[in-house]
């Protein structure tokens, strides 16, 4: 069976992509960010500061686009024509046919060789040796042997010609719900990154030294990309600044729009003032505020604006599940009922915000469309030392000091401690962020209510690039691992898939930060994936079962889902984001006013 899509509405927008760039770009805007990692290539754990600047420099190419509204849209910008088959076995192909104007910042023309190879550098174990992690390809026909290193070849790839290519999706992970999504690649420079290696005939394997390539990317083009296709081309990072200029290669974005500002500084910014630095102008834009007294303020002020939308995402207190006391559920439940989380939401988010118990955001369909019965079936965490006592003797820490004696609530104080048989006291290390109010109050809130569970606590504070580091990579430090827990925040990837957080696949990597292994997990995400796009009720179904089971596990606790302000300066506008379109993809349609 075949069937072919003819892109004849992309050619006729195709036809009019050149009116919307009508006057060269022009100014600054100075965008104000939280510490930054420094790694702006994917794969190395990047937080989303870094994020937003890989989308800046390297969002662009890609063969599907992500809308305003959060959805897939094929890229006319970059793709002229598609066609889809499937064979005998039910392997699905997609065959993008690519439109020929497209650049590197440098001129080089991209072809489909840069696709292919993409595929090839970023699912091969050489970019895994240099200390990435990386998906790509990972749905495709002979992803396993590649990926492994028992094959040199991906079958599930084909170079057709220099600007068609195509990409086969293996039967057995078909049904997906997000099936676009796993065809959705951009590509890599091939003469930068591939540089002394030779892609074959019919791109489905590269020869040459690609170890030597990997971890030349990994030790150079991770910390400063020198050839990109993104809005803007990386100048420096110094200083904790990023400079960007404008890249004149650009092609457009999905619908044609280039960008209108010539330099985009992105700088890491006190975040107790980075209201105030807006309002004083020394500053452009500060995105995702949540803290009610700062909204107010822009509110109040002559000099600033501000946008809002719900968040697609929420902030939390992560557990570590597989090391310490957190590797309880029981543990983590109960650390769930020691803290008032509306303490939170008065305090911080002035009233900006709203309780979770699971994991999800405000502004996702499946919540909009299930909030009811979310609120009456999900358990509502509350301060409640009684349920966190019931909660602790059904754990492992049910003993005094001696692992002998049952520790006794009626004598519940500072110092009288929960200990295992073992005689290991019951101590939470927390990990939060420096000049952060939210780290502030977990400090001072959550061992007033500990001490009458028996449980000692401590935090430590530290920047944040320390905090991702503990987080992302406790796995691997062995007798140095302390922490248990951190406060953080999440966003949902474009694709909502908690496969690659939660399932035992990525057990010890950085993805599933968490430690989580539970087969019952693996099922439920499986149940959730593994099934058509247009069984959306069915999605729905199971993504609720799935909420169920993760509000008994708690493998994190969802503080809140809030709103996102962005506040910028008057002298910018066309700031329009959503919570699916942050500012860094929004920033093609910024001008500067002075």
């Amino acid at each position: 069976m075949k069937k072919v899509l003819s892109l004849v509405v992309i050619a006729i927008l195709a036809l009019s992509m050149s009116a919307c760039q009508t006057a060269a770009p022009e100014g600054t805007v100075i965008v104000g960010t939280p510490a930054m990692n420094g790694d702006f290539v994917a794969g190395f754990g990047n937080n989303s500061y870094d994020l937003s600047v890989r989308r800046l420099i390297g969002e662009g190419l890609e063969t599907y686009a992500v809308n305003q509204n959060g959805e897939f849209i094929l890229n006319p910008t970059v793709v002229k024509d598609l066609a889809t088959s499937e064979d005998n076995e039910g392997n699905k192909t997609y065959t993008f046919e690519l439109q020929t104007n497209l650049k590197w910042n440098d001129g080089e023309p991209v072809t489909a060789k840069d696709y292919v190879f993409g595929i090839l550098f970023s699912a091969s174990p050489a970019w895994r040796e240099a200390g990435a992690s990386s998906t790509a390809g990972q749905n495709l026909v002979g992803y396993e042997a590649y990926n492994d290193g028992d094959s040199d070849v991906f079958e599930g790839i084909e170079l057709v010609d220099d600007h068609t290519f195509s990409l086969t999706i293996a039967a057995e992970n078909l049904p997906y719900f997000y099936e676009v999504a796993w065809v959705t690649y951009g590509a890599l420079p091939l003469h930068v990154w591939g540089e002394g290696l030779e892609l074959a005939a019919d791109g489905k394997s590269v020869s040459g030294n690609l170890t030597a390539a990997a971890e030349k990317v990994a030790t150079t083009e991770r910390f400063a990309p020198t050839v990109t296709a993104g809005m803007y081309k990386f100048v420096s990072y110094e200083n904790d600044t990023v400079t960007l200029v404008y890249n004149e290669n650009y092609p457009g974005d999905f619908r044609g729009h280039k960008p209108k500002v010539a330099n985009v500084i992105v700088r890491y910014i006190n975040q107790t003032l980075d209201v105030d630095l807006v309002i004083s102008g020394d500053v452009d834009i500060v995105a995702g505020v949540i803290e009610g007294a700062k909204i107010e303020k822009a509110r109040a002020s002559d000099q600033a604006d501000l946008i809002s939308y719900k968040r697609n995402g929420y902030g939390m207190i992560a557990f570590t599940n597989d090391f310490g006391p957190t590797q309880y559920p029981e543990v983590r439940r109960a650390l769930a009922f020691l803290i008032d989380r509306n303490e939170f939401l008065i305090n911080i988010l002035g009233g900006y915000g709203a309780i979770t118990n699971g994991e999800f955001g405000l502004a996702q369909w499946m919540y909009v469309a299930k909030a009811a019965e979310i609120e009456e079936t999900l358990e509502n965490f509350t301060l409640n030392i009684d349920r966190a006592n019931e909660l602790l003797d059904q754990s492992p820490y049910v003993f005094e000091a001696d692992g002998v004696t049952p520790w006794d609530v009626d004598k519940a104080e500072a110092g009288y401690w929960r200990h295992d048989a073992e005689g290991t006291r019951l101590k939470i290390e927390h990990f939060g962020t420096i000049d952060n109010e939210i780290t502030d109050l977990i400090g001072a809130k959550w061992p007033e209510a500990m001490q009458f569970a028996g449980i000692d606590f401590d935090v430590t504070y530290g920047d944040f690039n320390a905090l991702l580091n503990n987080y992302y990579y406790g796995y691997d430090l062995g007798d140095d691992r302390k922490f248990h827990s951190f406060n953080l925040a999440t966003g949902f990837a474009d694709a909502y898939d908690p496969y690659y957080s939660l399932h035992s696949d990525f057990l010890g990597t950085w993805m599933n930060a968490t430690g989580t292994n539970d087969p019952e997990f693996d099922r439920l995400i499986e149940r959730m994936r593994n099934l058509d796009p247009e069984q959306r009720d069915e999605y729905l179904e199971a993504w609720f079962e799935y909420q169920v089971y993760w509000n008994q596990m708690l493998p994190v606790l969802p503080i809140y889902s809030n709103e996102y302000f962005d506040v910028f300066n008057k002298r910018v506008s066309g700031l329009n984001t959503t919570p699916f379109y942050g500012w860094a993809r929004a920033m093609v349609d910024v001008e500067v006013n002075d």
